[in-house]
């Protein structure tokens, strides 16, 4: 991954949110000069309407608080849709692999942005035969090139990739895994000994705490995770993820504090 500048974080800081309709919405231009101030490098969006989102204006708006779109997260396109695709059932697996294919990755190559395939990779009735099947689909597809993250989550929310090395015997280019740190307290054994293990399959990495809410909230051991990514030469970047404990500009504030003091402690 080319080398990106981490600003005032001990990695390149992002976080996930969702892209109203209207771009010019206020409390979202609010939020992204409140990500500017703090020294963010970019964004993951959920976008839920691909004929109202222009990449050139949402590069440009985006642009104007120094930032960009890291990645495009798929979760709320495919809840609303009802996309697995590990499914059992053969017509829904096609068409997620089809959504994925003609909409998200079109839309992602326009962004130069990956895809987080976290929810869409399938739901407590997902297979992993079905799931390696649309991974060899898409892998062979024409926008093969734009990358993947296929997310570790949990087994309550899904039954496919719950651990980082189930993610990594399915792999192969455009797929890259995306640990979660959230999902990592549940099913990982060791979180420093399965990052560690599959070193150079990720470039990005979650970071939501214990409680699913912001880091600095819970008992995730960031610090610790921290020195161990600088000790791998994790080159990579770290993106906040999570439900909001108090409003989204104050729990903002409160992890960017969290995160710079880990980051200082450890330089």
């Amino acid at each position: 991954m080319e080398e990106i500048k981490k600003g005032r974080y001990a990695f390149p800081l992002c976080i996930q949110l969702t892209l109203p309709e209207d771009m010019e919405d206020a409390a979202f231009l609010k939020t992204l000069e409140q990500l500017e101030r703090l020294g963010f490098y970019g964004v993951e969006l959920n976008v839920t309407d691909f004929n109202a989102a222009d990449p050139v204006r949402l590069k440009a708006l985006l642009g104007e608080h120094g930032l960009t779109m890291t990645m495009l997260a798929s979760g709320a396109y495919a809840k609303r849709r009802d996309l697995s695709l590990s499914a059992p059932d053969e017509a829904t697996r096609r068409r997620s692999v089809a959504a994925l294919r003609d909409v998200l990755m079109p839309f992602a190559r326009a962004m130069d942005c990956g895809i987080i395939c976290g929810f869409i990779k399938g739901r407590p009735d997902g297979t992993e035969a079905q799931l390696a099947k649309s991974i060899d689909e898409i892998s062979g597809g024409e926008d093969a090139h734009v990358p993947v993250y296929l997310e570790a989550t949990n087994h309550y929310e899904s039954a496919v990739v719950n651990r980082l090395e189930e993610g990594a015997r399915l792999i192969k280019p455009p797929f890259r895994l995306l640990p979660d740190t959230y999902h990592m307290n549940i099913e990982e054994s060791s979180i420093p000994a399965a990052l560690e293990a599959h070193k150079g399959l990720y470039d990005n990495l979650h970071i939501s705490d214990s409680n699913r809410c912001f880091p600095g909230f819970g008992h995730i051991d960031f610090p610790g995770l921290f020195r161990l990514l600088k000790a791998l030469n994790y080159g990579g970047t770290m993106a906040i993820e999570g439900r909001c404990r108090r409003s989204l500009a104050e729990d903002i504030e409160l992890s960017c504090a969290y995160l710079r003091a880990i980051s200082e402690m450890i330089e």
